[in-house]
């Protein structure tokens, strides 16, 4: 029987609507981000520029310390500081949103002592789970971006006169696609973690096989949330043309709303998944 996607997006808007302390968790990575986001934007000035100089003359040159070069590299050094969140923070704080939805779906108390408690006991398969999530996701865009390559190569041999622009936006959907492809194979993982109470191996095995057999079925349901950052994700690909069109504080602007849009976006895409699993594990004749 087909799996109703559209409900799943339908309850999981009510769900969120009804109860966004699910969504709180997300705010506190988004909080810090924007901390991350701060640092980065004032990395040329005295005092952030006594610790973030140094690390930037050594790894891009002198010139990225003065503006407006500095904020050419904005986006780079936020993605750097951003896996780090992830890795550290960003993990745990989902896993403590997928619990507290988990709770309210099935009636139980909302505990903040108790959802925290809870995550920390599995906060190692946590932290793996985000050095994994960010490796794959790495060697991913490595090989988006070889493909890439080689397509825009014949592209450009067959078709000599179109515009740059397109060859950045094609960039940034095939990035993207590239993405919400390796999410519907991992994407399970934490949400397994949490519900089923599995150790890290098992649930991102299971995460995997579940990819396999409900591909088409779970790349539909996170393919549109994900859509949505395309616009951000294209902006934000090349910082020189994007600063050359228009100013050089663009990139931070652009930055800054992917922040404030990342927690609803990316609570909306975990809670999908989480529903999903929780009705496989309830009717699983009935998503087959």
């Amino acid at each position: 029987m087909k799996y109703g996607i559209r409900k799943n997006w339908l309850s999981t808007l009510e769900i969120m609507t009804k109860n966004p302390v699910i969504i709180l968790p997300f705010i506190f990575i988004a909080f810090f981000e924007c901390l991350v986001l701060e640092i980065v934007y004032f990395s040329a000035r005295n005092p952030v520029a006594v610790v973030v100089g140094p690390i930037v003359r050594k790894f891009f040159g002198e010139g990225f310390l003065h503006y407006p070069s500095n904020l050419a590299l904005l986006p780079k050094l936020f993605y750097y500081g951003q896996v780090v969140i992830y890795v550290f923070i960003g993990v745990f704080l989902t896993a403590i949103s997928v619990n507290i939805f988990r709770n309210v779906r099935e009636g139980l108390p909302v505990t903040a002592k108790a959802m925290v408690r809870n995550a920390l006991k599995r906060y190692l398969a946590f932290f793996v789970y985000g050095i994994v999530g960010i490796v794959l996701l790495t060697l991913t865009q490595k090989f988006g971006s070889f493909v890439f390559a080689k397509f825009a190569r014949l592209l450009a041999r067959s078709f000599p006169n179109l515009p740059l622009a397109l060859y950045s936006g094609l960039f940034s959907t095939g990035h993207l696609l590239a993405n919400i492809i390796l999410q519907v194979f991992v994407v399970l993982t934490i949400p397994i973690i949490v519900i089923e109470k599995r150790p890290f191996l098992a649930a991102f095995f299971r995460s995997i096989t579940t990819g396999f057999r409900n591909f088409f079925k779970i790349f539909l349901l996170i393919a549109l949330p994900y859509l949505l950052y395309l616009p951000i994700i294209t902006l934000r690909g090349d910082p020189a043309r994007l600063i050359g069109n228009t100013f050089p504080e663009v990139t931070a602007i652009v930055t800054l709303i992917g922040i404030m849009a990342a927690p609803i976006l990316d609570c909306f895409i975990i809670i999908c998944a989480s529903q999903f699993l929780i009705d496989k594990l309830k009717a699983p004749e009935k998503t087959t």
